[in-house]
């Protein structure tokens, strides 16, 4: 018999909205729906299986007034809000690797210049050579939305896009 959705006994994923961020330290797996201009950052430590995801809506929260109440809404604050709540739980700094997936441009404004969605791809590349953590994989751009899970104690990130021949990508 087929059956859908998840099987019975199976973990329920953790879900990260929009302008949210999750820490996991072992086999929890954690999903993001409706990746468009967004940008899903995983971030983890291979040695000891902690990591977290971030569902990035916008580049840049060191220009926005209240950044430190919602760090997960952008790329760069995502991004230390992440490392900082890793380390707390045992994860080594030195040992964090990124994925990242998503940063779409969905819809074409000639007036705006680069779109939300390549900015915040810029904008996460630029913090995580700042902090010094690898890039490992990625899976952005296009025109397509996407869908992540994401299981810390593996790294593995699966994308799920609509664009793709079977629709899925493993990173």
């Amino acid at each position: 018999m087929k059956t859908y959705g998840t099987e019975p006994g199976a973990p329920t994923p953790v879900q990260v909205g929009i302008s949210e961020l999750a820490i996991s330290d072992g086999d929890d797996t954690l999903k993001s729906y409706g990746l468009g201009s967004c940008l899903a950052i995983a971030l983890y430590d291979p040695k000891t299986g902690i990591g977290g995801l971030a569902h990035a809506m916008l580049p840049d929260g060191d220009a926005a007034e209240n950044s430190d109440r919602k760090p997960g809404k952008y790329a760069d604050t995502a991004i230390r809000a992440l490392l900082r709540r890793m380390v707390e739980q045992g994860a080594h700094y030195t040992d964090v690797e990124a994925k990242i997936a998503g940063g779409s441009d969905m819809f074409e404004f000639e007036s705006f210049g680069e779109g939300v969605g390549q900015r915040n791809v810029a904008a996460a590349k630029a913090e995580l050579e700042k902090l010094g953590v690898p890039l490992e994989a990625e899976d952005v751009g296009g025109d397509y939305g996407r869908t992540v899970e994401f299981t810390p104690g593996t790294g593995t990130l699966i994308v799920k896009s609509s664009n793709s021949d079977n629709g899925v990508t493993k990173l």
